[in-house]
């Protein structure tokens, strides 16, 4: 059973945008290794405070996915917006933009735009589309899994295969999350909150689904993720009230 927005209250549903807008910011850069503390992620965001003893580049990137979040969010207001490819790349171009423009030696460029290198995925059983197939692939899956008309398994599958197809030289996980959160909203459906404590769950359940076409159990996962960002809203409700938060 996916987990609908229809199901909550308007005081729910703001208070889940802008708990993930820290939670997802947060893991999903965890996820792909960044060493920003959630309590750093959460001062940065909502206080603008960075941390002294941290890569900048990192913080510039938290910034930047917030930032393609809030994208995420506004666009999703109008249902009749389909995702596009200029659209994943907005997302893409949001990401690292910031870094780009002050800390430009630790991006891998270019940003907003399709890579033109061969890649391989470290650990993955697959090779990503050669940069000459990139256009047409990802074209054919936003033709063949239109961003208004899914339920959770073509969400699952689509997030598959974008990241099989792998469009960029860098961002392709936190990119593939957002586009996620895009399409679960725009379907009313609660985004899901893959948290980094499940990070190697997530990766098995997504290799099984690339390389073996098994989707089933990845869209389990994802609504357990979506239980994930329920209950976080429901903690932050609670501790707001007592003055305090305590998050994942």
């Amino acid at each position: 059973m996916a987990y609908k927005l229809i199901d909550l209250s308007l005081l729910q549903r703001e208070q889940l945008f802008r708990t993930l807008r820290v939670t997802l910011t947060y893991h999903s850069n965890a996820i792909e290794g960044l060493s920003l503390q959630f309590g750093e992620t959460e001062q940065l965001l909502d206080k603008g405070l960075t941390a002294p003893n941290k890569p900048l580049h990192e913080q510039l990137i938290i910034l930047g996915f917030a930032n393609a979040y809030d994208l995420v969010v506004r666009e999703t207001s109008n249902k009749d917006t389909l995702l596009t490819t200029g659209f994943i790349k907005d997302l893409h171009y949001l990401l690292f933009k910031t870094a780009l423009d002050i800390t430009p030696q630790f991006v891998s460029k270019p940003i907003g735009t399709y890579r033109t290198a061969e890649v391989i995925v470290a650990g993955a059983n697959f090779a990503p589309t050669p940069p000459i197939f990139i256009a047409q692939k990802l074209e054919n899956s936003l033709f063949q899994y239109p961003s208004n008309a899914l339920n959770l398994i073509q969400i699952a599958v689509f997030h598959a295969e974008y990241e099989r197809i792998h469009p960029f030289i860098d961002g392709n996980g936190r990119t593939g999350r957002l586009i996620m959160a895009f399409q679960a909203i725009q379907n009313d459906l609660i985004p899901p909150l893959i948290v980094d404590s499940r990070r190697a769950e997530y990766l098995s359940f997504l290799e099984s689904c690339k390389a073996e076409g098994d989707c089933g159990g990845f869209a389990r996962f994802l609504e357990s993720c979506q239980e994930q960002s329920l209950e976080q809203v429901e903690q932050d409700m609670k501790q707001d009230t007592l003055g305090h938060k305590h998050r994942l």
